[in-house]
């Protein structure tokens, strides 16, 4: 008997890999610390599943986290960095990483710490459907002089040579929507460039993208906006330097691996943690709530079993692979005795071939 493995269809356990990845969300949106170390864990058990677990977390962070912790992109993005490094160092070994100390407390204190982090939930946003409907009307309060003027950040970043007009219109709607504090204006605007980045008759853009994605992906309008995001952050002095770089770095390296949706949540929460930032600033409250990391005794004392759950996950995986050993090919023994039971099976035989077979037999 081998060992068990993952595989495209489901984790080292057995799971399907979208219902591990939906289960850590909403534990961590209910905070349950349990859960949420359970299926990080699953995660960093399973082959393919260190890039799931990249993206997952980030995207917790968007769905329920978001102005509640802004610095925690930041930790996550360090973390991915050594994540990727004992992969690199191990030979893309799984089974080292994952029986790797530190591997396991990166993981688990970035978990604990989404768990422990106050609560702030991504609001509904709107749908294409409403960007649509609407389209006619912004038209015609554009042609009769009613948009926004010129904002600083989108001024400074669009270009007239390379950035299609309709680009400086909505970052200037954005951005006048996000520093007046129009929180569904604002997220509607970002729903509005991401149905528009889809669509054939997308505007032209300027290549911001980083260098490991595609050409095509790298002109992807949707830079514009993150281009703008970043102007607005560095100008408001939005967290430190370091923290900055963190979440724009973040949103770069899981770009490919987010998806369309994971992408629009993280950049809404982003630039809902950069309004907050300039409401609070522009308040004159001294003691309004600051949003602060948890203590560091607290974290690693929600993470302190964590060799438990990983004990727990290798007991699981060796009893589902004596339970059901033949499973979606969970082991090599399996896999070759499929292979075995197809050479085995009798030959198939097209339509054409059998109508040759037919007039063959019936002219004997």
């Amino acid at each position: 008997m081998g060992e068990p493995h993952a595989t495209n269809k489901h984790t080292l356990c057995g799971y399907a890999w979208g219902d591990v990845t939906g289960a850590l969300m909403r534990a961590i949106g209910t905070a349950d610390n349990a859960r949420s170390q359970r299926w990080s864990a699953e995660l960093v058990c399973s082959e393919l599943g260190l890039g799931r677990l990249e993206v997952t977390l980030f995207h917790a962070w968007a769905l329920h986290v978001g102005p509640g912790l802004p610095t925690w992109p930041r930790v996550w993005y360090n973390s991915i960095q050594q994540l990727r490094s004992f992969w690199t160092k191990s030979g893309g070994d799984i089974k080292a990483v994952r029986n790797t100390p530190v591997v396991r407390q990166l993981v688990a204190e970035a978990t604990a710490t989404l768990v422990l982090a106050t609560k702030k939930p991504l609001p509904t946003l709107p749908k294409s459907e409403d960007c649509f409907k609407e389209a006619e009307a912004m038209r015609s309060r554009m042609r009769a002089g009613g948009g926004v003027g010129d904002q600083r950040a989108t001024r400074n970043v669009w270009i007239s040579a390379h950035d299609g007009a309709d680009l400086r219109t909505i970052g200037n709607e954005f951005e006048a929507a996000l520093r007046s504090y129009q929180v569904q204006r604002m997220l509607f605007w970002i729903v509005w460039i991401f149905t528009l980045d889809g669509m054939p008759d997308s505007p032209m853009a300027k290549e911001r993208g980083p260098s490991h994605l595609s050409p095509k992906q790298r002109k992807s309008i949707l830079w514009f906006l993150i281009a703008v995001l970043r102007e607005i952050a560095n100008e408001g002095a939005y967290l430190s330097v370091e923290d900055r770089n963190g979440v724009f770095g973040l949103l770069e390296v899981t770009w490919n691996k987010l998806g369309s949706r994971g992408r629009r949540d993280c950049i809404a929460a982003l630039a809902l943690s950069i309004m907050d930032h300039f409401q609070r600033r522009a308040s004159l409250s001294l003691s309004g709530p600051t949003a602060t990391m948890p203590p560091i005794d607290v974290i690693r004392k929600a993470s302190a079993s964590i060799d438990l759950v990983y004990s727990g996950i290798a007991e699981e995986a060796r009893r589902f692979l004596l339970e059901a050993p033949k499973i979606a090919e969970l082991t090599e023994e399996a896999a070759r005795d499929k292979e075995k039971a197809a050479a085995a099976a009798a030959p198939k035989i097209n339509p054409m071939d059998k109508l040759s077979l037919a007039y063959m037999l019936a002219g004997r």
